[in-house]
Order: structure tokens, then C-alpha cells, then sequence
């Protein structure tokens, strides 16, 4: 062998430990690294998961009728629900005919009917 093998080589076996322990030491940065990316992208899939999960059943919850709602109410189509009823004839403001047996008898004025008490 030629001397500056010799020497490499001693120098070799004077740092081997100190390199063994650099590398050694840079093997499990590694490690810890690509362990620490993997859990990243384990907890970004997981996430990811969870709201497409979540977003699917909100979906679902808002796609059931809600019979509470008024968009539930049918249209009338027929005319049939109709509240307010168009008046077919116009409102007479003539008094009602009254009968022979109610005539007879004096209407009591307002302050008899209020001012009367009731009797049981």
C-alpha cells in the first residue's frame, strides 16, 4: 500500500467512531423526518376525509323535506283555498225585515243592555 492510503486509512480508524455516530445520527433525522411527513399527510388525508364526510351528510340532512317549511305548501291551483272571497253581490245596508212578534215589543235601548245585570 502505498502512504497516503496508509495514512487515510488510519485517520479512518482514529474518526470511525465519531463518523459512526454522525451517521448514525443523520439515519434517524432522517427517520424522524419522513416520520413526521407521514403523519402529516396521514392527518391531511384524515381532514380531508372528515369534511368530504361532513359535507355529505349536511347534504343529505338539508335534501329531506322539512314539512314545517311554507315552500311545502301546495299552490291552489283549483281557487279552492282561497281566503278572501270575492263578494258576489253588494252588501245591503237596508235593516232586516223583522217579524210581527219582534215588532210588538220596544227594542231596549244601550244603556238598558249594558247597564242590565244578569240573571241566573
Amino acid at each position: 500500500m502505498s502512504q497516503a492510503k496508509v495514512d487515510k486509512y488510519k485517520e479512518y480508524k482514529k474518526n470511525r467512531k465519531e463518523e459512526l455516530e454522525k451517521e448514525k445520527k443523520t439515519k434517524q433525522r432522517n427517520a424522524l423526518i419522513w416520520k413526521i411527513v407521514g403523519c402529516v399527510l396521514a392527518v391531511g388525508l384524515l381532514v380531508a376525509l372528515g369534511i368530504t364526510a361532513y359535507n355529505a351528510i349536511r347534504d343529505r340532512i338539508q335534501a329531506r323535506p322539512d314539512y314545517n317549511r311554507e315552500e311545502m305548501i301546495l299552490e291552489d291551483i283549483a281557487g279552492v283555498l282561497e281566503t278572501t272571497a270575492e263578494p258576489t253581490e253588494a252588501p245591503t245596508t237596508e235593516a232586516p225585515e223583522t217579524t210581527a212578534d219582534t215588532a210588538s215589543e220596544p227594542a231596549p235601548s244601550e244603556a238598558e243592555t249594558t247597564a242590565a245585570p244578569a240573571s241566573n
